[in-house]
């Protein structure tokens, strides 16, 4: 036994020669490759559910009224080569009018497509049933007891099914053409078929062990579960290949080459390549997911049967070349990553060391995000459950990856390797996410790439965080845990990360996932958005900035279905693995995974102790970073200040501010003095000064008017209401508990890399001084605590530091999104133009027109006001109908507009007043709003013909 906790290999008793390793347990935790499958089954359902209404829409759809939908945008101002932003942006200002338009020309195909899919479910359904027979019917096979006329096979393969421990034995058929020495399971759950060859039924007297390895690897494959869900995909998998995939990609083409002008296809070429690539991707990722799952399963069946006593002759299959060249062996591994069945050296090799199922392979956890990903695009749920789209990813993606790297951790801890750091699980992960953002049309939207694409590293990081979190978590746990059953504890150890990225996600999707196309949010904006208006004042006008970028952070929404305490468990779970009594003894699960090691496995943490006294000093640090920013906020002259939105805004943030930089710093001072453990040790510190923290804000606001100098919202010395002083620090728990954790998890990585920077400047040094290990690391700790405290309170007062107000933060306030949009080119502006006219500007101009003729017919001295009042409320709902219409896009267009309809809007008035009181002004009144409005009716098909929007002129 290693001192850090490792088994070693043991001695033989009687050579003294050290054998081989012992075999560790391959079902020492589950394999995850059911997640695997869940995702996949997913994945091509709902993949199945998104390209089914395109591809009928696309096939039944009239093209010219399609045209005329696709251009409501057009004529809502929408430039389709626009930023996700800009285009959200302008089309909220013409939000009715482009529901009106798309209830107008949209084609709604759902019975067509309900149908479809319908029928393709069916067809799914009825090929997991049919499989089996189809199997059997293709390879021509007999029952068993007509090949078996002695009946010496019965009786062996029931011993058999007995060693596999099967309540209900498969059925055994025979295929007497196939001449190789193998068999084959296929079926559905209930009743598997287990079909041997003609050339293992002939070698079953000769090679009796051979026959009972081969049959025991496929009966293995039952004790799995593998059947079923195999098959299933396997249904699905052709069905989505015949029915749905060949007509979409049809579709998408014509969508992409032929529909519509070809000045309309280059405006959505963008978004319809992205999409067409997307699902074909798909098809590769479905396959070679699968391929990876059946891989594995292949292996486990293997050890399975071994461990039923199974000879390892029918694995002595040709042996590869030991030391093939670079371009032959990456060769063979990109074609073995495309086969079902694993290489004969890998087989061969995981029967004495499984180490191939405890690995990080790379490909698959790159696949597992990029799927996640594609299922989350297909689903599109609306936002009242996209928490619901948020958990599923989630805990697919953070799930697959958490159960690989707590199997990789326990193998590394009971075999004596080097314990993996879990960052390049995150990162591959975080990479599979990150291309099907880029890939997809989500991010990119109708661009070839989204204009800010560094944006997608976010998700990177998160996922880097929390799989670095689960790896040295399962590292601390795994020595504590006493249970039989290792399970429950990879149960919190995977559910806490995926929770927390749940929460990352939940965000990203509501409404980061926007910051690929830029930072829309102001200072001004965040006033208005938290209804605070006002001018901040000069010594606070930094302050406005810096929320403006940090108040739209994971944490920002304090609801709970945002999930926004779920960070806490990252220095919660720690915590309770610290302060549990290691186990005195060899637990349950060891003696279940090494039964052939004594030893036990000794606990490599000393307790909550160093965590606990870094997070006390980090506390100390953020009441002296209190006390500054109280201090800070105080003016000479309260009245033109207190009270305002600015200065509301900055007493509520100051506290949050200090708390997270407080959080980052014992964060990182704690990770660069610690070795194993250093997140989860650097969380518990951070985790400790936010409670710290929170607790002497809390004191501070309620204490306000007594504290002298730093008093902020009143000079008078008066205990505050706890309801005022409580929902100020409700208002920053849900930051300082959710983003300042997530922030403290990124300090840590830095303070870690300092330390490691330092530790290697001094072993390189010319003179180094050997201590005593335990007194070196009291002393370090001392050292970092009074580090962190300097650092703390000279960083707390330079953030503090009065700056010169910007000149945005004088301004009025205005909406939290910028108002300003970039301009069409000439050849769109053309475009929206005749969209605009086209899908309703020319019939709206036509109704005015027409109302003013019949206002003119009937418009005489002596008209009462039983003829009048039909022509005055004819030319009211013409003008209130023109009104809800779209604004022109072109600015000009817009205030020609804008002069007609104030024209009609005159002259219904003047209508409804000269029926009213008929007389001679009245009349003049009347006369001179019709010949007004007659101008400005020519004036706007004038602009209308100028701007090449129509070629029509009124009669």
């Amino acid at each position: 036994m290693r001192r850090d906790g490792r088994l070693t290999r043991r001695r033989a008793p009687r050579s003294g020669e050290p054998p081989g390793p012992a075999r560790l347990d391959e079902r020492v935790l589950a394999a995850g490759t059911t997640l695997r499958f869940v995702l996949l089954l997913l994945l091509l359902v709902t993949a199945g559910v998104a390209m089914i209404p395109q591809a009928v829409w696309q096939l039944l759809a009239s093209s010219a009224t399609a045209n005329k939908e696709g251009a409501c945008y057009l004529a809502a101002g929408v430039d389709p080569g626009w930023s996700f932003v800009d285009r959200l942006l302008q089309s909220t200002r013409n939000e009715s009018a482009l529901e009106a338009c798309f209830d107008r020309y949209s084609q709604d195909f759902t019975g067509v497509s309900v149908g479809v899919g319908a029928v393709a479910v069916a067809a799914a359904v009825a090929l997991y049933w049919l499989l089996p027979a189809w199997k059997a019917r293709r390879s021509k096979v007999v029952p068993l007891d007509a090949v078996d006329v002695h009946g010496t096979l019965r009786p062996l393969l029931d011993e058999l099914v007995a060693v596999a421990g099967l309540s209900r034995p498969p059925r055994f058929v025979v295929a007497p053409a196939a001449p190789a020495a193998s068999a084959v399971v296929f079926g559905r759950w209930r009743r598997p078929t287990i079909r041997l060859d003609g050339g293992l039924i002939a070698t079953s007297d000769t090679q009796r062990d051979r026959f009972r390895a081969v049959v025991l690897h496929e009966l293995a494959h039952v004790r799995n579960g593998d059947v079923g869900i195999t098959y299933a995909t396997v249904a699905l998998w052709r069905v989505f290949l015949v029915m749905v995939l060949p007509a979409w990609v049809v579709t998408g083409l014509n969508a992409l080459l032929f529909t519509g002008t070809p000045g309309g296809r280059g405006q959505y070429a963008p978004f319809n390549t992205h999409n067409l690539v997307f699902g074909c991707l798909i098809v590769v990722a479905v396959y070679l997911t699968r391929a990876s799952i059946l891989r594995n399963r292949e292996m486990y069946a293997d050890l399975m049967a071994a461990r039923w006593g199974a000879s390892q002759e029918p694995w002595a299959g040709p042996v590869a070349r030991q030391h093939p060249g670079v371009f032959a062996g990456a060769l063979s591994g990109f074609v073995e990553l495309w086969h079902t069945h694993p290489s004969w050296d890998a087989r061969r090799t995981s029967l004495s060391d499984p180490k191939a199922l405890f690995g990080l392979e790379r490909l698959p956890l790159f696949l597992t995000g990029f799927a996640a990903d594609i299922l989350a695009w297909n689903l599109s749920l609306p936002p009242d459950l996209m928490v619901a789209e948020a958990v599923l990813v989630a805990g697919l993606v953070v799930g697959t990856g958490g159960v690989t790297l707590w199997r990789a951790v326990v193998y590394a801890l009971l075999t004596g390797r080097p314990v993996p750091s879990g960052w390049s699980v995150g990162l591959w992960l975080g990479c599979g996410l990150a291309t099907g953002e880029l890939i997809g049309p989500g991010a990119a939207g109708n661009q070839w790439l989204p204009a800010h694409p560094e944006a997608l590293l976010i998700l990177v990081a998160a996922l880097v965080l929390v799989m670095t979190w689960t790896a040295q978590n399962a590292g601390w746990w795994i020595r504590s845990w006493r249970g039989r059953s290792l399970g429950p504890a990879m149960f919190l150890g995977v559910a806490a990360p995926a929770l927390v990225f749940t929460t990352v996600l939940h965000w990203w999707y509501s409404w980061a996932e926007d910051l690929t196309q830029g930072w829309p949010f102001s200072a001004a904006g965040v006033l208005s958005t938290y209804e605070m208006p006002g001018v901040p004042p000069p010594h606070l006008s930094t302050l406005q900035e810096v929320i403006a970028v940090v108040g739209w952070f994971p944490g920002s929404a304090g609801e709970a279905d945002s999930l926004w305490f779920a960070p806490v468990l990252l220095w919660v779970l720690p915590l309770l693995a610290l302060t549990v009594r290691p186990p005195a003894t060899r637990p349950g699960w060891l003696d279940r995974a090494l039964p052939e090691t004594a030893a036990p496995l000794v606990p490599c943490v000393s307790g909550p102790a160093r965590p606990l006294v870094a997070g006390l000093a980090g506390g100390v640090v953020c009441w002296a970073g209190l006390a500054l920013s109280l201090a800070h906020q105080h003016t000479p002259d309260p009245s033109a200040v207190r009270m305002t939105g600015p200065f509301q805004l900055a007493h509520m943030w100051w506290p949050v501010l200090v708390i997270w930089c407080a959080m980052a710093l014992t964060a990182a001072g704690a990770a660069a003095v610690t070795d194993s453990g250093w997140l989860p040790s650097g969380l518990i510190a951070a985790g400790t000064t936010a409670l710290l923290g929170a607790g002497g804000a809390y004191l501070s606001m309620r204490a306000d008017g007594c504290l002298g100098p730093f008093n902020t919202m009143t000079t008078t010395c008066r205990w505050w209401p706890s309801t005022v002083a409580g929902t100020l620090v409700e208002f920053g728990m849900s930051f300082v508990l959710c983003f300042g954790t997530l922030a403290a998890g990124l300090a840590a990585f830095a303070g870690r890399g300092v330390g490691l920077l330092l530790r290697r400047l001094r072993r390189t040094g010319p003179h180094p001084v050997v201590r005593p290990r335990r007194g070196q690391g009291r002393r370090g700790a001392r050292a970092v605590a009074l580090a962190v405290v300097v650092a703390g309170v000279g960083v707390t007062g330079a953030t503090v530091v009065t700056s010169a107000p910007t000149g945005d933060s004088h301004q009025p306030p205005e909406v939290m999104l910028d108002q300003s949009v970039p301009a069409p080119s000439a050849s769109t502006a053309r475009l929206q133009g005749n969209a605009w006219a086209v899908l309703g500007g020319l019939e709206h101009i036509k109704a005015l027109a027409d109302a003013e003729k019949d206002f003119y017919a009937a418009f005489a001295p002596r008209t009462t006001l039983d003829t009048l009042t039909p022509t005055c409320g004819g030319l009211a709902r013409a003008v209130q109908g023109a009104e809800a219409y779209f604004t022109v896009p072109s600015p000009a267009g817009q205030q020609t507009w804008s002069d007609m309809l104030t024209g009609f809007r005159r002259l219904a008035t003047a209508c409804r007043e000269f029926g009213e009181r008929p007389g001679p002004w009245t009349f003049e009144a009347a006369a001179r709003a019709d010949q007004e409005a007659y101008d400005a009716k020519l004036a706007m098909y004038d602009w209308i013909e100028a701007s090449g929007a129509a070629r029509r002129k009124p009669s």
